[in-house]
């Protein structure tokens, strides 16, 4: 498995804030700016070991793609950060999100849950 994070979020500015603060924090990274997108490198040979997944996109709600990804025998395995401005954390961790990121959030927060998860 190729060892990356995947930023999913429709703002391009976001996508290049979320890849500089990993990059900077010893992190691989891809972005993609749909749910589609998401779908289609979870369900490849080369998923992803995170996603760090925004709920509010125009094509498929994060939480949508939330329930896809942990519903595929090959996908299900892959932790998963949701990222919103909406309180979606009790929906989001009954639907196996590893963690939520509220809007607007600190950049050590984010490290700090991304390190969690590959404690």
């Amino acid at each position: 498995m190729v060892e990356y994070i995947l930023v999913v979020d429709d703002r391009p500015s976001i996508r290049r804030l979320f890849a500089e603060v990993l990059a900077n924090a010893g992190y691989e990274s891809k972005q993609v700016g749909s749910g589609d997108e998401c779908l289609g490198y979870a369900l490849s040979e080369y998923k992803p070991s995170l996603i760090l997944l925004d709920n509010n996109m125009p094509d498929i709600r994060g939480l949508d793609v939330l329930q896809l990804l942990k519903n595929d025998g090959f996908a299900k395995d892959i932790p998963v950060i949701m990222i919103s401005g909406e309180e979606i954390e009790e929906q989001a961790k009954e639907q196996g999100a590893q963690g939520v990121l509220i809007k607007p959030f600190d950049i050590y927060e984010l490290i700090s849950k991304v390190r969690k998860i590959f404690e």
